[in-house]
């Protein structure tokens, strides 16, 4: 299993498609509910997880064998 941080964005989507072609099994994470469920694939799991809460990371990474970081680099707007 690979978890993929920041999972709804651009490259990620490439990222996601890529492994399924692969045969890898991964599991997407982002912070924001709305926008994972728009950016869902059929079968792959979805895991909310903030950088605020590091309790959430650690379930993300939960039996992961790699770790992809498509999160941006740039701080969200509040």
């Amino acid at each position: 299993m690979i978890a993929v941080f920041g999972a709804y964005g651009h490259t990620a989507g490439f990222v996601t498609a890529e492994l399924l072609e692969r045969g890898w099994t991964p599991v997407l994470s982002g912070r924001d509910a709305t926008k994972s469920a728009a950016a869902a694939h059929p079968g792959v799991e979805w895991r909310l997880a903030s950088a605020d809460d590091p309790a959430s990371l650690d379930r993300v990474i939960a039996g992961a064998d790699a770790v992809i970081n498509r999160r941006s680099a740039t701080p969200r707007r509040r």
